[in-house]
């Protein structure tokens, strides 16, 4: 950037201009009255005529001055054109110290001692004047100090009596004296001139850089927007293939063959997840409801999630049991929770996990303990970043994206509070956050946590409205393993067409939120809604994360699951709308309910796309 010194130095030079001018009045009203003062004491000694034309000379250049000052004003002369006004300036100060350089010759008394002595005093008043008024200009403080002083020492010397050589060499002393003077102003000026312009400079810099940061950021969420749906429908199916698979009988090799494509759709099915939370949050469609929630209820669901894991790390988990409340809203608290203790369980090699509470008068502090590796005193500000990871300079995917921190400082500072960070590397962390403190409720404790399970959703009817026909046949093989009834459409007219057919009433309808064209998902339920004129059951699938289509999405009111959606996800909530509105599924009666292969449902809770921690 070979520019920027040249226009940083015609910035400088401009600015000093810039501060000549502003003293000019300061300046011409000075001369003006010190003019005015010595033309009194010097008529009588030096005659009329010689001090009436100093004075008509001052005062001319006084009147000059003034105009040139309020030509400047008017002008307003950038940085290019601030030249020209330089050198007028430089100018009008050559010709000032000619004034009062001659006239100081001119009006000299040779006998009057007292005439001679005032002035001295004048002229150097004027020079000292002159450091302060020509500060910023290195030439117009010598074209006027030096022959306003210069002239009238010469004179004082070639009288050749003590008196008047003392005097003179005084005056070429004062000289001498008032430059390096004058000049150290110069340099402190001109330095803190290059100061401000540098920092104005830095400044324009830092907002440059800023708004370029904006843009990238539109232009990430915007390519997250439109890629990201995209990349999530092929995920989407292939999850849904791949459930369906599982649960067909099939030998156990190749029982493992699809047990390592299910660990694997996983992996990028959290990935995608971690990724749409930042995106979420930063769009501000989450806002936290607060209500009394069950800490007991909280931890229970969370330590179910993160059991298995710790399991197969051979770590001890232990959730201490309380009977504490606090005032939060409980899936984020789960969300963060989950992000936290199952971070906990990642990074700890051996050991145990553990997650507990205590009392702090009004309120709860909430921890998470670990035998880990430890974080360095210097990193904990530095784990709360986007894409931040410790020890994973190679980069292993496998050890998640570095958001799971990232998401939980978001959800703190949403739920107003701060994670606190205690750590000794090598023996383990302790992450922490302090929640209101609340009583008890008899009722609606069980909103806070309710138990979702995965029911037989046998002889159910599902209506799929999906615009990818790869997607239409993996959900319909999904639902038709859950022994459901299924119907498929590419959009909602398409849907209505099919509709005739139908003996009975849907029990669910389940559509895709971008649909092709204008078309959206939220349109179709209501349009099938209204063929029927009954509330039916109705839930969204979304892979969008673009800002707009995520706030209209969650001001619908519709459950939503983000793709690629996990089965057990996906089946859990369908058991539950179909109960919340007097569908109850078999599995209500009779036989408890279990989960795919007769295991307990892997989701608890409400329908939130999850994401596990990251590395700290």
């Amino acid at each position: 950037m070979p520019a920027a010194p040249a226009e940083h130095a015609l910035l400088i030079a401009a600015e000093k201009i810039r501060i000549q001018y502003r003293n000019m009045p300061m300046a011409f009203t000075g001369c003006s009255i010190v003019c005015c003062m010595m033309s009194i004491a010097l008529l009588r000694g030096a005659g009329a005529g010689p001090v009436i034309t100093w004075t008509l000379s001052v005062h001319a250049w006084v009147l000059a001055r003034f105009f040139q000052w309020r030509a400047f004003n008017r002008a307003n002369p950038g940085p290019h054109e601030m030249r020209r006004w330089g050198t007028l300036a430089v100018a009008g100060s050559a010709a000032a110290g000619l004034i009062w350089g001659v006239g100081a010759m001119v009006m000299y008394v040779p006998d009057g001692l007292a005439y001679q002595l005032f002035l001295v005093m004048g002229l150097v008043g004027m020079g000292a004047g002159c450091v302060y008024a020509s500060a910023s200009s290195q030439a117009s403080f010598f074209a006027y100090f030096y022959p306003s002083i210069l002239l009238p020492a010469v004179l004082f010397l070639s009288e050749r009596d003590p008196l008047h050589i003392s005097t003179g060499v005084l005056m070429l002393a004062y000289v001498a004296l008032l430059t390096p003077l004058a000049l150290r102003l110069y340099r402190f000026i001109d330095q803190s001139i290059r100061l401000r312009v540098e920092n104005l400079g830095l400044i324009g810099e830092l907002r440059a850089q800023k708004e370029a940061a904006e843009v990238a950021n539109v232009a990430k969420t915007r390519f997250l927007a439109a890629a990201s749906h995209d990349l999530r429908q092929p995920l989407h199916a292939l999850g849904l293939f791949v459930q369906a698979l599982q649960e067909t009988p099939l030998a156990s090799r190749e029982r493992q063959v699809i047990g390592n494509i299910r660990r694997s759709v996983d992996e990028m099915e959290e990935l995608f997840n971690s990724l749409l939370d930042i995106s979420r949050l930063d769009a501000g469609v989450v806002q936290p409801q607060f209500s009394t929630v069950s800490l007991s209820v909280i931890f229970d669901r969370v330590r179910f999630e993160c059991a298995q894991i710790a399991r197969q790390k051979r770590l001890s988990l232990k959730v201490v049991r309380t009977s504490l409340c606090v005032r939060s809203d409980p899936s984020l608290l789960v969300r963060l929770l989950r992000n936290l203790l199952s971070n906990a369980v990642r990074y700890t090699d051996s050991g145990r996990v553990v997650l507990g509470c205590r009392r702090q008068g009004n309120d709860v502090r909430v921890e998470v303990w670990d035998t880990g590796r430890g974080i360095p005193a210097d990193r904990h500000e530095d784990i709360f970043r986007e894409f931040y990871q410790l020890d994973n300079a190679e980069g292993d995917r496998g050890r998640g994206l570095g958001l799971g921190l990232a998401i939980v400082d978001r959800l703190a500072r949403l739920l107003n509070f701060r994670v606190n960070v205690r750590s000794v590397v090598g023996r383990g962390s302790v992450f922490s956050f302090t929640l209101p403190r609340a009583v008890r409720e008899a009722d609606g404790m069980e909103e806070c946590s309710p138990e979702a399970t995965a029911f037989d959703l046998s002889q159910a009817l599902v209506l799929v409205v999906d615009d990818e026909p790869a997607v239409q046949e993996a959900m319909a093989a999904l639902l038709r393993r859950w022994e459901c009834e299924v119907l498929t459409a590419g959009s909602g007219a398409e849907m209505k067409g099919k509709l005739i057919a139908l003996k009975r009433l849907p029990s669910l309808i389940v559509s895709d939120y971008r649909l092709r064209g204008a078309e959206n998902g939220i349109q179709v339920i209501e349009m099938l809604r209204g063929e029927f004129n009954t509330d039916i059951p109705a839930l969204l699938v979304t892979g969008d994360t673009g800002l707009e289509r995520l706030r209209d999405a969650e001001a619908s009111g519709l459950p939503i699951l983000h793709k690629p959606v996990h089965p057990a996800r996906l089946r859990t909530l369908i058991a539950n709308l179909l109960r919340e509105h007097g569908q109850p599924p078999r599995g209500e009666h009779g036989q408890p309910p279990r989960g795919e292969h007769g295991q307990p449902p892997r989701d608890l809770g409400p329908v939130q796309p999850g994401s596990h921690a990251a590395v700290p």
